[in-house]
This record gives C-alpha cells, sequence and structure tokens, in this order.
C-alpha cells in the first residue's frame, strides 16, 4: 500500500517553483527556459527577480528533476549556476508558458553579466542584415553590453540605458520571436531605433558612421590621439607603431615608466608580435575578451612596452573595433582607459 501510495505520488501532476542563483541574468538564460520548458512540453512561467530566475511549472516531480537536470546540463555559455532548487507551490495551472515582467521584491542581489564581446553571427549580421549594415551597438542574447548599461535591478530595458530607445517595429518582431536568436534580448536595437556614434569636432559633429570611421581612420594614420566611448567608458586610441602619437598618449595621461596595452585586428596579426600559446590563445578569444600578457618579439613602437619582453594585448569586442580595423591602415593600436595615471 505504502508503495502504490509513493507510486502515485510521483506521478501526480503539481506545481513547482525553481529557483535558480548564480550568473543567470544577462547571459539570455530567460530565452533559454522559455525554449527548453516549450520543448519539454512545460506548461509556467519564468521570471527575473533581485535574488535569481525563477521559473513556475505544472508537472511530476519526476519530469521536473529531468528538466532541473536539463537546465544545468544545457545552460548558457556565459552563465553560472551557482544553486537551483525545487519547492511545490501553490495549485496553480497553466495553460502556456511564458516569459513574464520582472519583480523586485528580495534584499538579496543576483549576480549579473558583465559585458560580452560580439558574437560571430552579430558580426556577419553587421554585413548582411539591412538595418543592421555597418551598425555599431549590434548584439544579441548571446553577446553585447550587460553590466554597463543596467541601472537597477532585476535586468530588463526599462532599467537599463536603453530605455529611452524605443524599438523599431523590426527589432520588435525579433524580440518577440522565440525561434529569433534576439528573442527577449534586452539592448536589442538597428540602425533604425538604437543609439549612434558621433564624433565631436572643433568644426562640427559628425553623427554617420562611415564618415566617423573614415575620419578616424585618416587621422589615426597622421598620428592623431582619439578619445572614444565604449561600453563601460572612454578609452584613448592611437597607432601601436607611430612613437610619437604613443608618446602623446603617455603625456596625456601622465603615464611614465608603464607599459601600454594593444588591440589587435585578429588573432593571425598577433602572432607577428607575439608568441602565443595554446591557453593563451583561448584566453584572448573567449567572450570575455581580456587582456592576456604575452611575450613580445618586436613591431610595435619603443614607447608601448618601454623595452619590456612582455606586452598586454586583447582582440576587438565591439562592432565599433570591427568597422574601424576594416579601414586603419595599421593592425596594432594603443588602447588605454581615459584616466589620468597616480
Amino acid at each position: 500500500m505504502a508503495l502504490l501510495m509513493s507510486i502515485k505520488s510521483s506521478a501526480e501532476t503539481k506545481c513547482f517553483t525553481i529557483h535558480i542563483q548564480g550568473l543567470v541574468q544577462g547571459v539570455g538564460f530567460r530565452p533559454y527556459i522559455y525554449r527548453l520548458a516549450t520543448e519539454m512540453q512545460f506548461k509556467g512561467r519564468v521570471e527575473n527577480r533581485n535574488d535569481g530566475v525563477f521559473v513556475k511549472v505544472n508537472g511530476t516531480i519526476d519530469k521536473i528533476n529531468r528538466f532541473k537536470q536539463a537546465i544545468i546540463e544545457q545552460a548558457p555559455n556565459a552563465s553560472q549556476i551557482q544553486t537551483i532548487s525545487i519547492e511545490e507551490s501553490k495549485g496553480e495551472l497553466f495553460h502556456d508558458f511564458q516569459i513574464i515582467k520582472s519583480k523586485d521584491i528580495s534584499d538579496e542581489i543576483t549576480q549579473i553579466s558583465p559585458d560580452i564581446a560580439i558574437c560571430d553571427d552579430c558580426i556577419l549580421d553587421m554585413k548582411d542584415q539591412p538595418h543592421r549594415i555597418d551598425y555599431p551597438f549590434t548584439n544579441c542574447t548571446d553577446c553585447g553590453p550587460r553590466f554597463s548599461i543596467i541601472r537597477e535591478l532585476p535586468y530588463d530595458r526599462p532599467l537599463t540605458t536603453m530605455e529611452s530607445f524605443i524599438m523599431c517595429d523590426t527589432c520588435k518582431k525579433e524580440y518577440s520571436n522565440v525561434l529569433d536568436r534576439r528573442f527577449h534580448a534586452q539592448p536589442v536595437a538597428c540602425n533604425h531605433c538604437g543609439p549612434v556614434y558621433k564624433l565631436k569636432l572643433d568644426r562640427n559633429n559628425e553623427q554617420n558612421i562611415h564618415e566617423i570611421i573614415e575620419e578616424i581612420s585618416k587621422g589615426i594614420a597622421l598620428g592623431k590621439v582619439y578619445a572614444i566611448k565604449g561600453i563601460g567608458g572612454f578609452h584613448l586610441m592611437c597607432d601601436a607603431q607611430n612613437e610619437k602619437a604613443v608618446a602623446r598618449i603617455r603625456k596625456i595621461k601622465n603615464r611614465d615608466g608603464k607599459p601600454f596595452a594593444i588591440m589587435s585586428s585578429s588573432i593571425h596579426k598577433l602572432h607577428e608580435i607575439a608568441d602565443i600559446n595554446g591557453e593563451e590563445q583561448i584566453l584572448l578569444l573567449s567572450w570575455q575578451r581580456p587582456i592576456v600578457l604575452l611575450k613580445y618579439h618586436g613591431g610595435l613602437a619603443q614607447e608601448v612596452t618601454i623595452g619590456l619582453s612582455k606586452v598586454g594585448a586583447m582582440l576587438p569586442y565591439m562592432p565599433f573595433h570591427y568597422l574601424l580595423f576594416k579601414k586603419l591602415n595599421t593592425n596594432f593600436i594603443v588602447l588605454t582607459s581615459g584616466n589620468i595615471s597616480d
């Protein structure tokens, strides 16, 4: 009799709440849960809260446990699940699965994804999608700004700096389409509705991205220094093979005796100036796009490394970087923060 009751209990459809904590906001986790739940034929809801992602679904305990295991095994690459708990909740009956509006009902704070380097698919979109041709803020659920644009939690567009940019009809369709890579991508934007770059010069301000890139590439070839606003702040930039230009940045920053980091147009070009082992290459190409210290063997201005045997190098991580390198006559630029050195 006890065995029969146990079998019956495990086969009974109930309502369960799954609480997932860790790095689970800003990494495409809700769209991922939506797709997985739909694939496994669950009905329910998923939402962001200050303390993580909450999923409420109907199912048997056995099926819920399989769902939990699938969540762990197939989670987005940029996510990090720390804890995942299941509790039986009050008996709500759902008829579909939805991503619902986020709630701020906890004093706890979840982890937020750092900004993620542009993915290969978005680089292709900048060449192929009419509304994103050369768009310098192209992103999707797999890449783009995250931490730098958040004003408050939970992570939703109205609580980010993208709030004032109203999505055009095309972006809305992408955002609402479960099969689209930009399904519920909070910073989604394009040439028609998103932010734009402005080049501020003495004589006027330029907004056309192609003319901006053209102007900057010509200036860098002449040894000029530019302040470029990135995702999280300003960088000073110049030709890393021009001694006078690098010396000028050193003077601007009051940075005597310290080397500069450089950005290379590609991993292949970076091999021309530095030795790169397998582990270092993996780091350079990772979604974090860190600065990696490499064994240097020449090819840059002396002012970059100031005689050291190592060089700090990184690869492009913003759409703007890729657009710029297409026009530059150099494959190496100094890219350093706009902060004045102590």
